[in-house]
Order: structure tokens, then C-alpha cells, then sequence
């Protein structure tokens, strides 16, 4: 879905109430931006971790918070108004997974949730941080999980976003959803309407954070770093379907989990259905759950609230 936010293209399902009002958006976005223009740019390094080389950069200041993103989505596929506000009160270290936008990959296959917890734990490890708190949206939220189990000496604190169990406890999306997601003739926009829900507060929604992820890139704000190759595309979808769903023991060691985590979904989510994060809060001893209104980018569309969430959770 990275391509999406490089095109802002209207569906022709809308009602021409809903396009005047999506324009007058994106007209708000621009003239904010251009008035509330921050100083702050930003500055991509990169660490070795094992066998690959992360790509990242650093905004803010405060305990550090690891942004963990998820299915084909880089570090510049994050809502800026949702880092404008976290940063504010934490160090947020955003980076691409392996093979993602400007991060290198093995020619071998290893890329698994697993095996990418393990790359953002070697990051923490590697930028010097003793602890960090966590926060994975989407596939992200499943390789969180997986960083709580196998190196929980590393997190202090924990944010689930749209989370998804795995193995035979897993709700999955309906069928139609998971075509649509994995089908590369699937049209763009209609991908987006699975991440925001399908009405007009959605829709509103999707333009505005299309319109500030553009201008944030334009501006250096985040980097300018939206591809992923078809070889990654199918490496990690692999990962987040087939692997996950053969995965019998994540539900189980959730239970094992002494880190205090907050459990976040949006209502409307069909793309991890909001029992998932029911059935992880209920198994994790020390968890919270939220819910918002929104679908899968709920913390995009809510982002403020999300935020306040968050940083109330985090203190």
C-alpha cells in the first residue's frame, strides 16, 4: 500500500458533498502546514543489526519510544500529526524493517514476526538503549508481541495497535478483505478503504492524513522513503499470513508477559477484527484496552485522543 500515499485519487463512490469537503481538507492541511512549519528535519542513519542494515531516524525528546510499523509500510508511512504529538514527550526512534524503504535484506529468506522482533530489539541494543517503550500498529503489533516474549529485559512499557493473536485463537479478516490486501490489480484506493472506515468521516480521514504524509515529505519532516520491493511484498506477507497462522505458541506466552501493555483497536477494524485485542488483553496479566472510533487506522484518524491515550499510559 506504500504507493498510495505518492497519488491522492478520489474514488467515484462519493457524493459530490463529500469531494468539496475532501478538497477543502487538503486546502487546511496545506496553508497548516505552511504556517506551522517546524524546524525539525529528518536525519536517516543507519545501524548493522545481525545481517542487515536498519534504516532510521530520531525525533523528539524523553523516554524512548520504538514505532514499529507494519505490512509494507515504511518509516515515513506514519501519520505526522500522531509524531508531531508523541514527540512531545517521548524520543521516537522510527525505522523500516528489513527489506522495507531504505533498510537491506538477506538474499536467504528469513524475514518471519519472529525474526523482525528480533531486528528491532538488536536496534534498541544498538542505539545504546537499556529500556524502551514499544509501540506496533498492525503487523507491527504482532512483531511487538514477539519483542515482549523473546526480550522482555529490553521494554518498559508496551502499545498494542490493532493487534492479532496468531495461531488457531486468531480472528482473521474475512476472505474478500485478505484478497483484496494481498492482490496487487486491487486498485489503491479501494486497498485505503480497508484502513479507514468506508463512510464519510473515513474518507475525510484518508485525505487528511494522504495530505499531510505528502507535505511531510515534501518538507523533510519525514523522509522521503515509500518503496518496497515485490520481493519484500511477498517475503513479509508470508510472515504476517502463513507463518503467523502456523504460530501456536504467541497466544500462549502472552500469558507469561510481566511488561504492563495497552491493548488499542478501532471498532470498526476489518483487517484485524477488534476481538483479537479483546482475547490479547485478557490473556497479558498486566494489559489495558482501548477502543476508538475508526477502522484499522484508527490512531491516524484519532489521533489526538490516541496520543493523550498513550502518553497518560507511558508516565
Amino acid at each position: 500500500m506504500s504507493s498510495i500515499y505518492n497519488r491522492m485519487v478520489l474514488t467515484n463512490k462519493g457524493s459530490l458533498k463529500i469531494f468539496f469537503l475532501i478538497i477543502a481538507v487538503l486546502i487546511g492541511s496545506l496553508l497548516t502546514s505552511a504556517c506551522d512549519k517546524k524546524s525539525f528535519k529528518a536525519e536517516v542513519k543507519y545501524a548493522q543489526v545481525g545481517d542487515v542494515k536498519l534504516a532510521y531516524y530520531i525525533r523528539g525528546e524523553g523516554q524512548p519510544l520504538m514505532m514499529i510499523n507494519g505490512f509494507l509500510s515504511t518509516m515515513s508511512l506514519w501519520d505526522p500529526a500522531l509524531l508531531a504529538e508523541l514527540s512531545k514527550n517521548h524520543q521516537l526512534i522510527v525505522f523500516d524493517n528489513r527489506g522495507v524503504g531504505f533498510s537491506t535484506d538477506t538474499v536467504e529468506n528469513h524475514t518471519s514476526i519472529e525474526q523482525m522482533a528480533d531486528d528491532a530489539a538488536g536496534l534498541a541494543k544498538e542505539l545504546g538503549f537499556k529500556k524502551v517503550n514499544i509501540l506496533g500498529w498492525s503487523m507491527g503489533a504482532r512483531i511487538a508481541q514477539q519483542f515482549l516474549i523473546r526480550h522482555p529485559e529490553l521494554i518498559d512499557k508496551a502499545v498494542l495497535a490493532a493487534a492479532n493473536t496468531g495461531g488457531s485463537h486468531q480472528i482473521p479478516a474475512s476472505e474478500d478483505v485478505e484478497s483484496k490486501l494481498n492482490n496487487p490489480n486491487v486498485p489503491e484506493m479501494e486497498k485505503l478503504g480497508l484502513v479507514f472506515t468506508d463512510n464519510a468521516a473515513g474518507k475525510l480521514a484518508a485525505a487528511e492524513v494522504l495530505g499531510r504524509i505528502k507535505l511531510a515529505a515534501e518538507d523533510g519532516t519525514m523522509p522521503n522513503d515509500f518503496k518496497v520491493s515485490k520481493e519484500t511484498t511477498l517475503r513479509q506477507d508470508r510472515a504476517r499470513t502463513t507463518l503467523w497462522a502456523n504460530n501456536q505458541n504467541n497466544f500462549r506466552d502472552l500469558a507469561n508477559i510481566k511488561t504492563p501493555v495497552l491493548v488499542t483497536d478501532g471498532r470498526y477494524d476489518v483487517i484485524d477484527i477488534p476481538k483479537n485485542s479483546q482475547l490479547i488483553a485478557n490473556q497479558i496479566p498486566y494489559s489495558w484496552l482501548a477502543y476508538y472510533d475508526g477502522g484499522h487506522a484508527f490512531l491516524f484518524q484519532q489521533y489526538g485522543r490516541f496520543a493523550e491515550t498513550v502518553n497518560a499510559f507511558l508516565k
